[in-house]
């Protein structure tokens, strides 16, 4: 599988995170959650999630590791991004979007 890295990196990331924000959305209304409830915890937690993300460190078996997404484009092309990400500027704003405002 070829690996690019490309600055389509950030728009396909923002839009995954989007996505994660609207599942969260839908279960948490499926569980009686109120909307305003659920948009503080989504914006929590995918600011939490997208700070794991863009500055956070996993240690597995003494190693260190900076957790990325790549995106797959079906044609034998994973992109992904050698930069610094910034998803958790977006979190907020992704999920005021989710719900409307």
């Amino acid at each position: 599988m070829e690996v690019e890295v490309t600055e389509e990196y950030e728009e396909l990331a923002t839009e995954w995170q989007y996505q994660v924000i609207l599942l969260l959305k839908e279960k948490l209304k499926k569980n009686g959650i109120t909307d305003d409830v659920a948009k503080e915890i989504i914006g929590d937690f995918t600011f939490d999630l997208s700070m794991l993300h863009d500055q956070g460190e996993i240690k597995v078996d003494g190693k260190s590791f900076n957790p990325r997404i790549s995106f797959d484009d079906f044609s034998g092309k994973l992109i992904t991004s050698d930069e610094e990400t910034n998803l958790h500027e977006y979190a907020f704003g992704s999920t005021s979007e989710a719900f409307g405002d």
